[in-house]
């Protein structure tokens, strides 16, 4: 289990969209912090893209910029400074077809969490990464902004798909080339394997291959995370995505991932996400707003 995928799986009990908005004249917006990550795609004409406290990127047609962890940003015609930027409220386009007389034409996309946090690796990113338009980010940009032109059957999970192919590869294009350390390695395997195992610190370190202190300073530099927090955050990962992808008891995820009781489970639940997991399976709503961008 690599870090990437793990950063993808903890998004998935979120909600994920993706639209396109077409600009005219001297657009921009900011948007405020949120919970989750998002992407812009400028699919026609060039612009700046700012984060607070960050720097400023110029941005052409075919270009992605990544916002790893919903720092509050700006896209821009020009470079303006996020307070001289209009809150964003623009609606989706409704044009299906490519509208060049358009100042900008930009695809907006987002994972969405209602509840929990980013996985750590992209909290420590910067508030935007800029991608310039070439190779694979091309061909997905083109898929991309054909499910975007309109509603199909079948568009909610291929755009869902679609967004998660964009969101690796722009991670792929960030995340430096770690070492293999195969016992953390090992440990993570075994971990993602089972998570409703009785682990704890010794038998995790006896699949590393390691000593206590050794495995336990090994993967925290790892991960970003004590062994247990990450079982932990593992399991209620894995709790979330069930609670809003099935009809499951709680008794029965509780079992699934790994705790002795619905009581236990609901208390660590609540502890990660703010509320009980029952509250959490209804009050996730189905879609995003349609009001926002990334």
């Amino acid at each position: 289990m690599d870090v990437i995928t793990e950063a993808i799986g903890g998004l998935r009990s979120g909600i994920s969209y993706a639209h396109r908005v077409d600009e005219t004249d001297d657009w921009g917006w900011s948007h405020p912090p949120f919970e989750g990550v998002g992407f812009y795609v400028l699919l026609h004409g060039e612009g700046w893209a700012a984060a607070e406290n960050g720097p400023s990127y110029r941005v052409t047609a075919g270009d992605v910029v990544l916002c790893p962890n919903g720092a509050r940003h700006g896209f821009s015609r020009r470079p303006r400074p996020l307070d001289d930027l209009p809150t964003c409220r623009h609606e989706k386009s409704a044009a299906k077809d490519d509208d060049r007389n358009a100042e900008a034409q930009v695809i907006c996309g987002a994972y969405r969490l209602t509840r929990g946090r980013v996985h750590p690796f992209l909290r420590g990113m910067p508030p935007l990464v800029a991608v310039p338009g070439l190779g694979a980010e091309r061909a997905l940009v083109a898929l991309l902004g054909q499910e975007v032109a309109e509603e199909r059957h079948g568009t909610a999970a291929t755009r869902a798909a679609l967004i998660d192919l964009m969101l690796v590869t722009l991670l792929r294009s960030y995340a430096p080339q770690e070492q293999d350390d195969p016992g953390i390695a090992a440990a993570l395997d075994a971990i993602h394997a089972n998570p409703r195992a009785p682990w704890n610190v010794r038998r995790l370190s006896e699949v590393a291959g390691l000593s206590r202190t050794v495995f336990t300073g090994r993967f925290s530099s790892s991960t970003g995370r004590p062994p247990m927090a990450y079982v932990s955050g593992v399991r209620l990962d894995l709790a979330a995505r069930l609670l809003r992808g099935t009809t499951r008891p709680l008794s029965a995820i509780a079992h699934e991932v790994g705790y002795a009781s619905e009581f236990a489970f609901a208390a660590a639940f609540r502890r990660a996400y703010g509320v009980p997991p029952g509250r959490f399976r209804h009050e996730t709503p189905t879609e995003a707003p349609s009001q926002e961008g990334a």
